[in-house]
Parts: C-alpha cells; structure tokens; sequence
C-alpha cells in the first residue's frame, strides 16, 4: 500500500526512475492508498534526457500493491511489489508500455489494452 512520503519506481516505459507520492486522492481522510486509488506524486529521479520533467507533480494510480486483494468468491491474492502508472491529462499513461501484472479490479479500459497480462 502507498502512504504519504513513500518512493516507488514507476511500471511504465516513461522514462522516470523514480517518484515520491505528496497525496492519496479523492478523500482527504485516507492514509493509505489500495489497487485503482489515485494519487498524487512529485518526480524525483529521471533519465538525462528528461531533466525538464524533475520536480513536477503528476497524477498517477495503483496498479499492484503487497497488501493481499480478497474476491468476493473468498480468493486472494498479493503481488510481490507495489507499482503505479503515471498519468497525463485524460487519464492516458505517460508510457506507451506498461510492465507486470495487474488485477481485473482495475477495470479501465485505456490500460488494459496496454497490458501484457491481467490476472
């Protein structure tokens, strides 16, 4: 799960090395941030080619978290990392690919045709 002050490495082909998350989105009471949850994020680390992009704050959203998933069937299922996508206006991905596993939960249709596998 994401929280205020943590870094994560993106999961798309943007370029950005690294991200730190200012804000969980859509309430301004809840501290931890789950699959399909919004955030906000500052960008802290980046290839040479893209410096002008350091600093700037972006949207960006869950895709894969540790904290286990429960289905209404009674599964669940984690995943090994926590990972977000970064998003530019329109809710399009800042990379024209995307890289590792999601869930069905995230249930946007932009992004799942960008996948390689839905789980």
């Amino acid at each position: 799960m994401f929280q205020k002050n943590s870094f994560s490495i993106p999961s798309d082909s943007s370029g950005i090395l690294l991200v730190k998350v200012i804000q969980t989105r859509k309430c301004s009471t809840r501290k931890h941030a789950k699959i399909g949850r919004f955030l906000k994020v500052v960008v802290r680390n980046t290839k040479t080619s893209l410096n002008r992009i350091r600093k700037k704050k972006s949207r960006a959203i869950v895709v894969r978290t540790k904290h286990d998933m429960y289905t209404r069937k009674g599964k669940y299922f984690k995943f090994c990392d926590n990972a977000l996508v970064l998003l530019k206006k329109r809710m399009n991905s800042r990379g024209k690919e995307l890289y590792g596993p999601t869930s069905k939960f995230l249930k946007i249709k932009k992004f799942r045709v960008a996948y390689r596998c839905i789980f």
